[in-house]
């Protein structure tokens, strides 16, 4: 049973001593550009979400279609993003990940803004109390 378990352990090691051999760089080898980089694609997404979903709620009804279009029309902000990082030689699973982790977070804030705007509305065709 040792042995066996010391087998798995020493192919886990190799695999990873292969992955951490491949030439890409890591999330260790981030420069403070690299950052900022990162923190300004980042914020610009996030503000590019908010415009386009501002705009598409007069058009779109459920407020989960308004943030998939927004999402949608802001992708290029996360494409040259993940182009800019992998010419600095970043590993694309750190890229990816990042890439993904900015999408799901400014996506999980926006939602609860466009459903407060959406619920401040006032109804259509109703008629307005005095």
């Amino acid at each position: 049973m040792t042995s066996r378990c010391l087998y798995l352990l020493s192919l886990l090691g190799c695999s990873m001593a292969a992955l951490a051999n491949d030439g890409s760089a890591t999330s260790y080898d981030v420069t403070d550009a690299d950052r900022a980089l990162m923190m300004e694609s980042a914020n610009t997404y996030n503000s590019c979400l908010h415009e386009k979903a501002g705009a598409l709620m007069s058009k779109l009804e459920d407020v989960r279609m308004v943030a998939d279009a927004a999402m949608q029309e802001c992708e290029s902000v996360m494409t040259e993003l993940d182009t800019a990082l992998a010419a600095q030689g970043l590993a694309e699973d750190f890229r990816m990940g990042f890439v993904r982790h900015t999408k799901n977070s400014s996506v999980r804030r926006l939602l609860p803004e466009l459903m407060a705007r959406r619920a401040a509305e006032p109804a259509a065709g109703g008629s307005a109390e005095p």
